[in-house]
């Protein structure tokens, strides 16, 4: 049987404390995707905001590995150090408003962050109205508030449970599952005001 490696997170972080580039380099290897499509939804796209915020990221990592006690897991941890960066990320944009994202889906080209939909399409061979459906999602997605946004991408895209994305978020457990009621029904009605069919007329 074929297949990746199942990697001893919490080892690699003790080595990662010890000063192991290379155990860094692991962690980044198996994190960077997922890290950079939570971000891309957390910045709005901004693709110049979501590189600098992964190299803060590791670079917390790096400097906070040997303060990790194993009282959560490793993803939990990392994802609360992402959290924490891309909140100052949005605080920042909040001083300085006219910075425009580099990319946007009215641009009419499927970017990297948006979910890899070229590639879906390619290697999966899905049709035309599954990408739009996809699309109607990721529009929807962007209408919420990024704290509603944050809550649904961390439980059903990430797969946490709701302690651990108050772990995470550093809230009650009822705040976050307050917010995921919410966001839920905020989705339901951007979605039901994003039709495929006004997709298809922009394409």
């Amino acid at each position: 049987m074929g297949g990746h490696p199942v990697l001893d997170e919490p080892l690699l972080l003790a080595h990662v404390a010890a000063g192991d580039e290379e155990a860094l380099h692991q962690l980044y290897r198996a994190y960077c995707p997922r890290l950079r499509r939570y971000l891309w939804h957390q910045l709005d796209g901004d693709l110049s905001r979501v590189e600098e915020a992964l190299q803060d990221i590791f670079l917390a990592i790096w400097r906070t590995a040997g303060g990790y006690r194993g009282d959560a897991r490793v993803s939990t941890w990392v994802y609360q150090i992402a959290h924490y960066v891309a909140l100052g990320a949005r605080r920042r944009l909040a001083r300085h408003p006219d910075h425009l994202p580099l990319e946007t889906l009215e641009d009419g080209e499927a970017s990297e962050g948006e979910w890899n939909l070229a590639d879906t399409v390619a290697d999966n061979a899905v049709g035309e109205d599954a990408v739009l459906d996809r699309l109607a999602l990721d529009d929807a997605l962007g209408r919420l508030s990024a704290k509603h946004r944050e809550v649904l991408t961390l439980i059903f895209q990430y797969g946490f449970s709701l302690h651990e994305v108050a772990r995470i978020l550093d809230v009650p457990a009822g705040t976050v599952k307050s917010r995921v009621s919410y966001a839920r029904k905020a989705l339901l009605r951007a979605l039901s005001t994003v039709p495929a069919e006004e997709l298809r007329h922009d394409a």
